[in-house]
């Protein structure tokens, strides 16, 4: 990282808030389409980096959407882990790009574990913030979808992922 790389990060003022107040649309919908159809299997993980990303992010935006992260377990924590992780890898992605995914990982991974705590009692129902217990809009899980389309338009063939046999979804 450049002394400029430095200061540009120094002097971001990016926040989850400023993400989740801005409207978004997805800039590589047909490429996260070409994923779902031709890498991700109906069942089980994906065999390919592409196809697991898209596959947990989707899994994840289910399970706030539908379920309201009822379901939230060690596997979507995983998730959110992976999912950080892996885009934080690609040299693709600008220290701006890196720091949105990060944020926004991690509070997908905040409400979901808020939840799991709620769900487990260990936060009383008259003290729960419903407000916290699943981020519901598509604008996070779309920029992170679009962060994935993007991969596969520079990387156009599939790129190899060893399947983890510990997770379960």
């Amino acid at each position: 990282m450049g002394i400029f790389d430095k200061l540009k990060r120094k002097s971001s003022s990016l926040t989850i808030e400023k993400i989740i107040a801005t409207d978004y649309s997805q800039k590589y919908f047909d490429e996260c389409k070409y994923i779902w159809k031709n890498y991700v299997p109906k069942s089980g993980q994906a065999d390919n980096l592409q196809g697991e990303l898209l596959r947990e992010i989707e899994e994840l935006r289910c399970e706030a959407q539908d379920d309201g992260n009822i379901n939230w377990d060690e596997d979507h924590s995983y998730f959110c882990n992976f999912i950080s992780k892996k885009l934080l890898e690609q040299s693709i992605f600008s220290n701006i790009e890196k720091e949105e995914i990060t944020l926004i990982m991690s509070y997908i991974k905040e409400c979901g574990m808020y939840a799991q705590k709620f769900n487990s009692g260990i936060i009383p129902e008259n003290e729960v913030d419903i407000d916290k217990i699943a981020y519901t809009d598509n604008n996070l899980y779309d920029i992170i979808c679009d962060k994935i389309g993007q991969l596969q338009k520079e990387h156009n063939l599939p790129i190899p992922y060893e399947k983890n046999d510990t997770i379960k979804r």
